[in-house]
């Protein structure tokens, strides 16, 4: 059965499809991407315009008169149309995933690998740059470069390049601590077991 994450995955691939389309045939694909990507950013600095997005509360009129008076002729009208089309089918709370998916469709047909870097904590200047030479060193590309917070590896960093995965989190160490833990307990108790046995 579908989860509704599936479900949304789903209807996120296929309004990034069509935006992708559209957006090759006037030869603005990456302009676009960059325009979606300038709203993300825009929805992490300021949660109200996220909140918005996202609300069951606002009605869908009053959040589309809200949309046109704010990006009406300071975004390629594609990227307004799809902000636009998504409230009016109730489906704004998903422009999220929808801006991902076009990265990710636009990344598989220019033959790019996004590499996803996933820390505990945001990353200052400093450490953004020391990162990236090292997922570059680790994974011999040059692509673009997302970054996650996942506070739950608690520290140290996970780089997924395509289907490769470097995990250098502090909660893989933990994890492969309790398990050599573990084995080391059993080895001693199956030791101790078999010399009473033979003893005996």
């Amino acid at each position: 059965m579908a989860t509704e994450y599936d479900i949304t995955s789903a209807a996120a691939a296929v309004y990034a499809e069509s935006l992708l389309e559209l957006a090759r045939e006037a030869g603005k694909a990456d302009e676009i991407a960059d325009e979606l990507s300038q709203l993300l950013a825009l929805g992490k600095s300021h949660p109200t315009f996220a909140a918005m997005m996202h609300s069951a509360a606002l009605d869908d009129d009053a959040r589309r008169g809200i949309l046109q008076r704010m990006f009406a002729g300071r975004v390629n009208p594609l990227v307004l149309n799809l902000m636009l089309v998504l409230n009016d089918r109730q489906r704004s709370h998903i422009f999220r995933q929808v801006c991902a998916a076009y990265q990710r469709k636009l990344d598989e047909s220019a033959g790019r690998t996004a590499v996803y870097v996933s820390t505990a904590v945001a990353l200052d200047d400093a450490a953004r740059s020391r990162v990236r030479d090292e997922v570059r060193r680790l994974t011999g590309l040059d692509s673009r470069f997302e970054e996650r917070i996942d506070p739950s590896i608690l520290g140290g960093l996970i780089v997924q390049a395509g289907d490769r995965l470097y995990d250098y989190s502090v909660r893989r160490r933990l994890h492969d601590l309790q398990h050599r833990l573990h084995e080391t307990m059993k080895e001693s108790l199956v030791g101790g077991v078999s010399k009473f046995v033979t003893q005996g």
